[in-house]
């Protein structure tokens, strides 16, 4: 087994230059990809870091086939718990990260390839992908790399990237991905500026609103299942406030509670099957009602019954591991949260439990796998049903006092 600590990115060139030519030149062709203001990219010469909002699974490849040089782009290690994984990634250069935990290591293979293979290293400032098209606040340490590191910094804004593929969804739309480019900072800048300076003004660069984009572009994004998978994203109701009652299919959305029933169109729009009209007109407004509701109603909850289940999802696996070793399967059952606790109760009638006072990272990988450490162990939970959010799970665990 090779351990995490004897990985070192290598992103060998003919094997990216066949990714590019390959698999990158069909993702330019398929997804439109337009870009604004090349010249700034073209002139910029490594060593640099590039950075860009974080808004579909795609980003790294399609932004890799714009910039000439290779590019070390920093992942989550979730991406390379695999051998095969483990030796792709390394062959295009990615840099490990352990979601939401503090890495020195990464931080020391990112000053390696800066400062003595002077070349490029790629950063999602946001640390994961924006849910509804609207950028994420920044991870703070971001501004702390980039004000040691010291080289010039080129920005990468997409816009029409969050329509044509959604984090909640792997039906790809065809529309139009525009590719905006802008020198963020200067390596004189970045000697200059205070941590907090450059912190605000990374998330000025970074700011985009793919639904105001849209209401000004007007570009149809169709696909015969729009909707699909939807609830991973919006699992709370906002007529009954019912919690992982919505069902998607094809461009429909239903809720099971209380029958509302829409259809999402070409423009991310949301319209009314029957009855009343959407109570929301689009994602990023319904998303914004959702994560004030819904951490209300889970404090309110755990207030009103202390001792009661919140919510749970049967069907769960759960698996064991550390960092980028191979993760091994735990127990399977029915993972329950209580206000204090996660527990999963197994098949086999055993009870494992998690304080949320001890869980710290939690987060969602890809789509739908719920992972959260407790100590230097790491746990994945991984759900049978399509419909089980796993952003449920973590929005409630941090709303209770767990760390992500």
């Amino acid at each position: 087994m090779q351990h995490h600590s004897r990985y070192v990115p290598q992103n060998v060139r003919w094997f990216g230059r066949l990714i590019r030519s390959t698999y990158g030149l069909w993702l330019r062709l398929f997804f439109r990809a337009e870009e604004k203001d090349a010249q700034v990219a073209k002139a910029l010469k490594p060593p640099f870091v590039l950075v860009a909002n974080h808004v579909t699974i795609i980003d790294p490849f399609l932004l890799g086939t714009l910039v000439r040089e290779p590019v070390y782009w920093i992942t989550s290690d979730g991406n390379m718990r695999t051998r095969l994984m483990r030796a792709l990634l390394r062959l295009v250069g990615s840099i490990p990260k352990s979601k939401a935990i503090p890495d020195l290591e990464t931080v020391g293979w990112t000053v390696d390839v800066i400062r003595k293979r002077r070349g490029i290293v790629g950063i999602f400032p946001e640390g994961q992908q924006t849910w509804d098209g609207t950028t994420l606040p920044l991870v703070p340490s971001t501004a702390k790399l980039l004000k040691l590191l010291k080289v010039p910094v080129l920005a990468a804004v997409i816009k029409g990237g969050y329509s044509s593929l959604p984090r909640w969804t792997g039906a790809r739309r065809r529309g139009r991905v525009e590719i905006e480019w802008k020198l963020a900072f200067t390596a004189e800048e970045l000697r200059s500026l205070g941590v907090d300076e450059i912190r605000a003004r990374l998330e000025a660069v970074l700011a985009h609103d793919e639904s105001a984009w849209q209401e000004e572009a007007r570009v149809p994004f169709e696909a015969l299942r729009r909707a699909e998978h939807l609830e991973l994203a919006l699992f709370m109701c906002p007529r009954c406030e019912a919690v992982g009652q919505l069902r998607s299919a094809r461009t429909r959305l239903n809720c099971l509670s209380c029958g509302m029933a829409l259809k999402l169109d070409g423009f991310g729009r949301f319209r009314a099957r029957r009855g009343d009209p959407p109570p929301f007109s689009g994602i990023r407004d319904w998303d914004r009602w959702q994560g004030i509701a819904f951490e209300a109603k889970v404090r309110a909850d755990a207030a009103a019954r202390p001792d009661r289940p919140l919510f749970s999802d049967a069907g769960a696996l759960l698996l064991h591991g550390r960092k980028m070793n191979p993760l091994r399967r735990l127990r399977s059952g029915t993972l329950i949260l209580y206000p204090d606790r996660i527990e999963l109760a197994t098949f086999s009638g055993e009870r494992l439990r998690f304080p949320v006072s001890s869980i710290e990272g939690i987060s969602v990988l890809k789509k739908s796998t719920l992972e959260f450490y407790v100590g230097k162990d790491l746990y994945q939970a991984r759900f049978a049903h399509l419909s089980a959010s796993a952003r449920k799970w973590q929005n409630a665990v941090v709303a209770l006092g767990g760390r992500g």
